[in-house]
């Protein structure tokens, strides 16, 4: 996996996963805010620490920020569209038999914070997927007691998603050397025929891996070397600070923090 090379070559793979994942849920807390600037702000300032610090190419990175893009603007296009009450006012809309149908200016506005608020979560997940090993990270959760049987499943699901793909990559590239992509009525059948391959050939493969796990010992705990890590004030003091700027531009920009603390009251 492209995302997996990344994660165990980056700059920022010795630095402590707990300053990380600290950071990445503290920005995500603070991207929840009702913010478009702030939200851009996320976006920006994650591609920057990606790019500059951890060493990923831009091109790469934004590769891969484009994956979500057509989920996101799945549920962007479905709260823009919507029912319209007879006699609103609407910037688009159509009627349906006896429904009204359009886009009003207040649908914009929700599906357009949703989008940049989606993005903005993403990256943040970016930031730690691309600068966090996977077996840091469970060390991670292992020192804040989430239960061992959520880790082991966890792991467990992290490693066989290797051996999926694997398959399908096999099993694509022997379809092609066969010509089964030529025309889309065999790129069809083909597809069905990889997917029905992929689960049969999955399904043995993952039991010859638990079968190699028990042959070494396995006892439902997967242990593992990890890395003395040290925490740095440097890196503590550098999330602090950003997350009190990114608060203090929510503040200035109007419609973020006054808003939420608005509706609390």
């Amino acid at each position: 996996m492209l995302i997996d090379n990344y994660t165990y070559s980056n700059k920022l793979k010795d630095v402590h996963p707990a300053e990380k994942l600290l950071f990445t849920l503290a920005t995500m807390a603070v991207g929840f805010i009702p913010n478009v600037y702030l939200n851009l702000a996320i976006v920006f300032m994650m591609g920057t620490i990606l790019v500059f610090k951890a060493g990923i190419p831009v091109r790469v990175y934004l590769k891969i920020l484009a994956l979500p893009l057509s989920f996101v603007l799945t549920g962007v296009l479905t709260l823009m569209i919507n029912i319209v009450p007879a006699g609103s006012r609407a910037l688009i809309k159509f009627s349906l038999f006896d429904i009204t149908i359009g886009i009003t200016r207040e649908s914009m506005k929700i599906s357009g914070m949703l989008f940049f608020r989606s993005m903005a979560l993403v990256s943040c997940l970016y930031f730690l997927a691309l600068t966090t090993p996977m077996i840091d990270l469970v060390m991670v959760l292992k020192s804040l007691k989430v239960p061992a049987l959520l880790l082991e499943l966890m792991e467990l699901m992290y490693r066989f998603l290797f051996v999926l793909m694997e398959n399908s990559e096999r099993i694509y590239i022997s379809q092609s050397s066969r010509l089964g992509y030529i025309t889309s009525k065999a790129a069809l059948n083909s597809l069905g025929r990889l997917i029905s391959s992929l689960f049969l050939k999955s399904y043995r493969d993952s039991e010859r891996l638990y079968t190699a796990l028990e042959a070494r010992g396995y006892d439902g705990e997967l242990k593992v070397l990890t890395k003395n890590f040290s925490p740095s004030l440097r890196n503590i003091l550098f999330i602090v600070s950003a997350e009190i700027l990114l608060l203090l531009l929510a503040w200035l920009s109007g419609g973020g923090i006054k808003w939420t603390i608005t509706s609390w009251r």
